[in-house]
């Protein structure tokens, strides 16, 4: 098997394999164009979008959640404020400062960029599946090109992925003279150490400065909750789940935090 550049976890099978004569497989459209496409995700916690959402209401855990919030003993008395949108229309949903969050946190926390492709002679992105399905997405919503973006950034620090973090990120210094760290990685891990989330709602303020704060609001119990079951909801679909976080620091390295022989704060 191993000469033949086959990894075979169960040796077993390969007695059943020998016996078959047609082989299916699939996963997302990694195996079959290899690719990976962003198809579904919850914005904060209540906005949850799936791609043709007409056609894939089964991406979307909105009717889930309602029936689970009203079964609980929280004490919270009212409906769900769970919404579902269409990807395509994500932009709805979004204030102006929340989408420049968004499309930043996508674009310089990345090192895939764009090309074009020898093969079919366009332009396309390379580097890594997960990366570039995120910079098509933001992309495909008519966002602020990523290039420009990460061009204008001032990056202080690169936090590379590690099996030991299952996460990467990036520390820009912005404008006003304070630092902003990217994260983006494994969903269950990364989300257990975020404290608030972005706050969205179905008529968001399109009016507003795009440089103005973002709202956010505490994860409560219930956020917690929200979240958990969304992770497990995209996991039971066979959906590969990342959380792309962030988090703003008056100086760097901050209070308590040092620089290693490397330069990097740890």
């Amino acid at each position: 098997m191993t000469k033949e550049n086959l990894l075979v976890r169960v040796l077993g099978s390969c007695e059943t394999m020998a016996n078959a004569s047609v082989i299916c497989t699939d996963k997302t459209g990694t195996l079959t164009q290899n690719a990976m496409t962003v198809v579904a995700g919850s914005i904060g916690i209540h906005a949850k979008f799936a791609r043709q959402l007409q056609h894939n209401q089964s991406r979307t855990n909105v009717v889930d959640e309602h029936r689970s919030r009203r079964s609980t003993d929280s004490g919270v008395s009212g409906d769900t404020q769970d919404f579902s949108v269409d990807q395509s229309q994500i932009n709805t949903v979004l204030s102006p400062q929340l989408r420049k969050l968004f499309n930043a946190a996508i674009a310089v926390n990345t090192t895939a960029f764009e090309d074009t492709d020898a093969v079919t002679d366009q332009k396309a992105f390379i580097g890594s599946k997960t990366e570039v399905a995120l910079l098509n997405f933001a992309k495909e919503l008519n966002w602020p090109s990523y290039k420009d973006i990460r061009n204008a950034a001032d990056v202080v620090q690169m936090l590379p992925f590690s099996s030991d973090r299952k996460a990467m990120g990036i520390v820009v210094k912005l404008e006003d003279g304070s630092h902003r760290l990217y994260v983006k990685g494994a969903s269950e891990i990364l989300t257990k150490r975020c404290i608030r989330h972005v706050v969205v709602s179905p008529t968001a303020n399109q009016a507003s400065d795009e440089d103005a704060a973002v709202e956010t609001t505490e994860i409560d119990t219930y956020a917690e909750g929200n979240v958990s079951r969304t992770i497990i909801f995209y996991a039971n679909q066979s959906l590969r789940t990342i959380a792309i976080c962030y988090r703003d620091f008056p100086v760097w390295p901050p209070p308590g935090m040092h620089r290693n022989k490397d330069d990097d704060v740890c």
